[in-house]
């Protein structure tokens, strides 16, 4: 059964480039980092919604994350954070994105192990999103980045308790920065995956490879994926144009096979 993949696509470079993307028949995750969000006009956002469904492209979206911090014990910057937030989620409204990928923000470093002050603080952060995504019908998806197993993600996930909240799982992140194998992300999680983030690394650094370039074990990881997830968004996430094409491919042969 042929599924949709998903592209991550940065606003600026997806406005620029529209027409190549709509000859491509590319269904585009729109990275959406603070400086567009602040530049953005309403009516661009509205007649790209209308353009790509002409084209019968789904759109998902990628909220900003540098600097952010949905669970910080500073409440400046979680107000921060919650401002970008609402930004996102005005985009969101005119883009109407089946998913909205948000990072769920927990890193062991810097919350000195506490994740009780940490899923406190994001339950104050996360309930007026869940509201207006279950408004939309869309899902947020919170992504995995530094969390080292799965068990931070797992309890604001709970807590919460929305079909609207859910997870993002990332391949190369859980290469990078997991101290537990992938089985037991999937075993605690994978319920609750709503979409994944496809792409390769060695292990040492974030690349964003294509999928066989580095050194995740994807046979493993569609498989728990089959086993667990009920037709997640798959989005291939590479960082150059020129790899995109066999990066798709490799993606494709995975998801569809």
């Amino acid at each position: 059964m042929k599924k949709r993949i998903q592209v991550h696509i940065p606003y600026r470079m997806l406005i620029e480039r529209l027409e190549d993307v709509l000859s491509a028949g590319l269904n585009p995750e729109i990275y959406t980092d603070a400086a567009t969000l602040d530049s953005i006009r309403p009516k661009d956002l509205k007649d790209t919604r209308e353009i790509l469904a002409e084209k019968g492209l789904r759109i998902t979206l990628h909220g900003p994350y540098m600097d952010l911090s949905p669970g910080a014990s500073d409440e400046k910057i979680r107000l921060i954070t919650v401002e970008r937030y609402r930004q996102t989620f005005e985009a969101a409204q005119l883009l109407l994105p089946e998913t909205i990928v948000l990072h769920a923000g927990y890193d062991e470093r810097r919350f000195d192990g506490d994740v009780s002050l940490w899923l406190s603080q994001s339950r104050k952060t996360w309930p007026r999103f869940i509201k207006e995504a279950e408004k939309m019908g869309s899902v947020i998806a919170v992504e995995n980045v530094f969390e080292e197993n799965p068990l931070p993600i797992k309890r604001v996930i709970a807590s919460l308790n929305s079909r609207s909240f859910r997870v993002c799982l990332d391949s190369g992140h859980l290469n990078l920065f997991s101290k537990v194998k992938m089985e037991e992300w999937f075993n605690e999680l994978g319920s609750k995956v709503s979409e994944v983030h496809l792409h390769d690394n060695r292990g040492k650094w974030d690349e964003h490879l294509i999928i066989g370039d580095g050194n995740i074990d994807f046979p493993l990881f569609f498989s728990l994926l089959k086993k667990y997830s009920q037709d997640p968004v798959y989005t291939v996430e590479l960082h150059g144009e020129d790899i995109l094409w066999g990066g798709l491919e490799a993606a494709r042969r995975f998801i569809e096979g």
